[in-house]
């Protein structure tokens, strides 16, 4: 830029700041802008924090209530950094910008914030007889004002991100940045809801009716959709489950709607929708699809 040498100097500011300020308007610039000024991008400790203290005090008010069950809210808290985690890890094994990692943790921190009270309202995780959980965590974000101190372009990717997790598929047309993070929290999430249900579901019945949803297990129950989408290589829908095996089969069938090639070998690698799938009783009417699931899931791991 050319100075006039008689200049003011506050004149000489404001030329220099403005354009600064008018390119910043554009997507592109302030992403520059940003991954240039966002030195500690993977560091959302205070978010943590804040996080651990609102778990906490609700986890207080479902204790003081004397037909209260805190364990699910405990079993959320543990989630949500297990799946803060593997954001982590997927962050550092994908080429992601630093504004990429930043919006991909905060959503992977506060995409189940909803589910706390979510259950102290309702005693239940089924979105279908509740509420939202993914909007539910966008009101909490918003009423808190939790993401005030990041760029707008950051909050509202995050925003995004938490209220689609939960969408049995992604809307077309997403912006990049919001579409990225929205993958990542849905394969993260993934990866860790098959640890929870394999814990669970690898002893004896019978199981706490908040992490089966409530369904019955009961062997000869079956969704012929989960049947069929399993067959057809497709993911199946919770809004079609009607028993317990058929929950088994829908985490199995998972493997058909991870975004990211990294967990689609740590799904492998990890084993649980193996175990998930095997611990079915031999003559269920889900066990053709079950067989065809195993020698699915065994072709990919031998492939990786």
């Amino acid at each position: 830029m050319v100075f006039i040498a008689n200049e003011p100097p506050c004149l000489k500011r404001l030329i220099v700041v403005l354009p600064r300020r008018i390119a910043l308007r554009s997507g592109w610039a302030y992403k520059k802008v940003m991954e240039t000024n966002t030195v500690n991008a993977c560091d959302i400790s205070a978010h943590e924090k804040w996080f651990a203290v609102y778990a906490a005090s609700k986890c207080a008010e479902e204790s003081a209530n004397p037909r209260g069950d805190v364990g699910p809210m405990h079993l959320k808290i543990r989630h949500s950094m297990a799946v803060l985690e593997n954001a982590r890890r997927m962050a550092a094994c994908e080429n992601f910008s630093s504004v990429q990692r930043r919006v991909c943790l905060l959503a992977a921190l506060y995409h189940d914030l909803g589910r706390f009270e979510q259950y102290l309202r309702f005693h239940t995780f089924k979105d279908k007889e509740s509420c939202d959980h993914g909007q539910m965590g966008v009101r909490i974000l918003k009423q808190e004002k939790r993401l005030n101190d990041e760029a707008p372009l950051v909050r509202k990717a995050v925003l995004a991100a938490v209220a689609l997790h939960n969408r049995f598929a992604l809307p077309r047309g997403l912006p990049e940045l919001t579409a990225t993070a929205a993958h990542v929290v849905r394969d993260a999430d993934k990866l860790d809801i098959l640890r929870v249900m394999d814990e669970h579901l690898s002893g004896p019945g019978p199981y706490n009716p908040t992490v089966v949803l409530s369904l019955p297990d009961t062997p000869g129950v079956y969704s012929e959709a989960v049947l069929r989408a399993a067959r057809e290589g497709r993911v199946a829908a919770y809004a079609d489950l009607c028993s317990v095996n058929d929950f088994r089969l829908l985490l199995g069938t998972w493997f058909f709607d991870l975004h990211f090639a990294t967990c689609r070998q740590k799904f492998l690698q990890d084993g649980y929708a193996h175990n998930l799938l095997r611990h079915m009783p031999p003559t269920v009417p889900q066990a053709a699809a079950r067989d065809y699931m195993l020698a699915l899931l065994d072709a990919a791991k031998n492939d990786a």
